[in-house]
């Protein structure tokens, strides 16, 4: 499987773990690492001195690549870019922001720079910032998405048009013939959370694991638009917001509903009443909770198969 993205970031699969919040800790990062894709440390739940303790972690449980996930949205991100500096970290992926604002400095240290898209405008502005790759992020993913809704089988062919450094597609992937149908449309690579968000090895509270398996199609819903598009499990708090949004709710009021660390009491503390439930649609594809090296032997299994599928597939054209 060596192509672009497993020459980019030395890995053996081009599979790469999404930096999730509360989920992506050193423990999922790392064994996603040592099984052959590149783990990545979600530093946006994290505070500084949290952050540089996985880092250390990390770097312990793993001889393998691995990087860190940055949200350029938070206000400790100058002290996080500055940890992962000191600690001779090589990949970065940043979000949520102008990827222009830490793309130089990163690339000056010999650090390799992605940043995620979910539209043609922020791919271009994200290659014209001197990034390696792009992640293009389909309306199916979980946590921050775009306003857009444009879907990862649309996204990815079209940014394939206009953008010439490699890309990554997340949204809607956690099985192997979704990696085979993305790299189909053009990606060189692949990103999932939900499916690792629900691994053994995810810092993920059980309680919310439990309702990653649970759900069904239709349990999640992308809202929160006015403040920052997220994709939800419906839970007691998604109709709140939801009834907040049917009554025209303003910004602000919104803003309010949300509060503080709404994700951390529903992913990591478990409050799956109340607390903020960011997954993917593709939760509804998962039935069970694996450890991370079962899960690389299901989806290279499932990938080598379909290959098989589509080469009697193709004597019918």
């Amino acid at each position: 499987m060596m192509n672009n993205i497993t020459k980019l970031f030395q890995i053996k699969y081009p599979i790469i773990q999404g930096g999730m919040i509360w989920c992506s800790g050193w423990k999922l990062a790392s064994a996603v690492s040592n099984a052959g894709g590149l783990g990545l440390i979600g530093s946006g739940s994290m505070y500084p001195e949290v952050f540089e303790e996985h880092l250390i972690k990390c770097k312990t449980a793993t001889q393998k690549s691995f990087g860190v996930n940055v949200p350029l949205l938070y206000p400790q991100t100058d002290e996080i870019i500055e940890i992962i500096i000191k600690h001779g970290v090589k990949i970065v992926f940043t979000s949520a922001g102008n990827p222009a604002k830490y793309t130089s400095l990163l690339k000056e240290k010999g650090i390799t720079v992605v940043h995620v898209v979910a539209n043609k405008k922020f791919a271009l502005k994200a290659q014209a910032a001197g990034v390696d790759a792009i992640v293009a992020e389909g309306f199916e993913a979980g946590g921050h998405n775009g306003i857009e809704e444009t879907t990862t089988m649309v996204l990815i062919p079209m940014l394939r048009q206009v953008v010439d450094i490699p890309i990554i597609a997340a949204g809607g992937i956690a099985s192997g013939n979704a990696i085979y149908a993305a790299l189909a449309l053009g990606a060189d690579g692949v990103q999932i959370g939900s499916l690792f968000a629900s691994s053994t090895e995810s810092s993920a509270h059980e309680n919310f694991k439990k309702e990653i398996i649970s759900a069904e199609d239709g349990s999640t819903k992308l809202t929160l638009k006015k403040v920052v598009p997220v994709r939800l499990i419906k839970n007691e708090f998604f109709h709140k917001v939801e009834d907040a949004e049917s009554r025209g709710a303003t910004r602000d009021e919104l803003i309010s509903l949300l509060g503080r660390a709404r994700a951390k009491l529903g992913m990591f503390d478990g409050n799956t009443s109340d607390g903020e439930l960011e997954i993917g649609q593709v939760s509804s594809m998962i039935t069970e909770e694996k450890a991370i090296s079962q899960i690389f032997r299901d989806l290279i299994s499932e990938y080598r198969q379909t290959d098989k599928i589509m080469l009697e597939k193709s004597k019918l054209f």
